[in-house]
């Protein structure tokens, strides 16, 4: 197999490997649980339609931290799988600031969480 051949083939074997990732990273976006999605929505996406971007407009219940599935606490702002599993290990809580006491959650990452996670 020449030079030119073989980089060829290398190329078509990334492309393969790139579309084989886009397909499995779209199904599990697909897979990830949504807060109360409408019903009969359309998600399409213009470039110039930022109205997609903004948060929805029904009011979301809150969580609760010594209850929630880790899919629920990965569908909340920041939160990511890591942060979920410590958050889910630190279990019973009896506050929403013990988050911060134990250290789980910066400040930053309360502040943008404290509004949809509970204690009941």
């Amino acid at each position: 197999m020449s030079g030119h051949a073989r980089m060829a083939f290398r190329a078509y074997l990334l492309i393969l490997s790139l579309a084989y990732l886009y397909t499995d990273a779209f199904a599990a976006d697909r897979a990830k649980p949504q807060i109360d999605p409408p019903s009969s929505a359309r998600w399409t996406f213009h470039w110039n339609d930022w109205s997609a971007l903004q948060a929805p407009a029904g009011p979301i219940k809150p969580i609760d931290l010594n209850r929630a599935s880790i899919e629920q606490f990965v569908a909340l702002p920041g939160i990511s799988v890591t942060l979920a599993q410590q958050i889910i290990a630190g279990r019973p809580y009896h506050s929403k600031t013990a988050l911060l006491h134990k250290h789980i959650l910066s400040d930053a990452a309360y502040d943008r969480t404290k509004n949809l996670i509970a204690i009941e």
